[in-house]
């Protein structure tokens, strides 16, 4: 694959969205053998990545972890969270280790996958997620500061030609402003599954929700600060590329800043105060 400039490091990972079987089997057999070489038989971190239903956009991740530079000791696990496509089928055909976790929900799949890792570290990732080549060390660098029970990173939005590359950087900015300020009191709700890390005695000791619908990463971030602190790594090495799907609902960039600012007014509070628990809500129980 053509290599592409440091900043657009993604690029050569963004297959086209096809089914697996008209994925080109070089590319298969590439990734296969990169992430043959990835795996240790004691790893210090584990990287686990959970998916349903992802075999049109999982060898973009494959790929991206494939082609890691790190010399750190680590392992690839795959929850498949009862896919019904040929998402295991693609896992096969990469060599990756999987799980199969037969319980429907990310809280299933996230703890199917932690219990299956043998790292020191527990980095967490979604399937349509790109990861950029130095994030493994990025990740470990802040781990293992004494004080610290897991580390979390921002993320950029892959372009799907709904929205310019221009329009969804200018949106990740004023998000990533909003974040960095509500960081400072309440990590918890700035959490995301796609770009998280922990101590995996911390993590075993919280556990992952299972259930409700959303939010289990943040319950899991809110059991870490027992633990030690939550740090924010801003560092483009910590920063992953995930899919632009969820702003759809939002509209034009312009109606996505304006929906982004009522937001962040109404939660205004939230910056400048901690919390120490958070009531359920019944629309989000299973």
């Amino acid at each position: 694959m053509k290599k592409s400039s440091n900043r657009n490091w993604w690029k050569q990972h963004y297959h086209p969205i096809l089914t697996q079987d008209k994925i080109n089997e070089n590319s298969i057999q590439e990734i296969a053998a990169k992430l043959k070489l990835k795996e240790s038989k004691n790893p210090l971190i584990s990287l686990v990545i959970i998916a349903y239903n992802e075999e049109t956009r999982i060898l973009r991740c494959l790929s991206s972890i494939a082609s890691f530079q790190t010399d750190i000791p680590m392992e690839v696990i795959v929850v498949n969270n009862n896919s019904k496509d040929n998402t295991q089928m693609v896992l096969d055909r990469c060599g990756v280790r999987s799980v199969l976790e037969t319980k429907q929900g990310v809280g299933f799949a996230r703890q199917a996958g932690m219990m299956a890792a043998r790292g020191k570290y527990i980095a967490c990732g979604d399937a349509d997620t790109l990861y950029p080549p130095k994030y493994i060390d990025s990740l470990v660098k802040h781990l293992e500061k004494e004080d610290t029970a897991g580390v979390y990173g921002s993320y950029s939005f892959l372009p799907d030609g709904k929205k310019s590359e221009r329009s969804l950087k200018f949106y990740e900015i004023f998000r990533d402003f909003a974040v960095s300020l509500r960081s400072i009191n309440r990590p918890e709700l700035c959490v995301g599954g796609a770009n998280f890390a922990f101590r995996k005695e911390f993590g075993n000791a919280v556990g992952w929700r299972t259930d409700i619908k959303r939010g289990e990463d943040g319950s899991m971030a809110m059991g870490l600060k027992n633990f030690g602190k939550l740090r924010f790594i801003s560092h483009k090495n910590s920063r992953a590329w995930t899919s632009s799907r969820t702003l759809d609902a939002d509209g034009n960039i312009t109606q996505m800043v304006m929906k982004r600012i009522v937001r962040e007014l109404k939660r205004i509070k939230e910056y400048f105060s901690s919390k120490e628990s958070y009531a359920d809500q019944d629309y989000n129980m299973i």
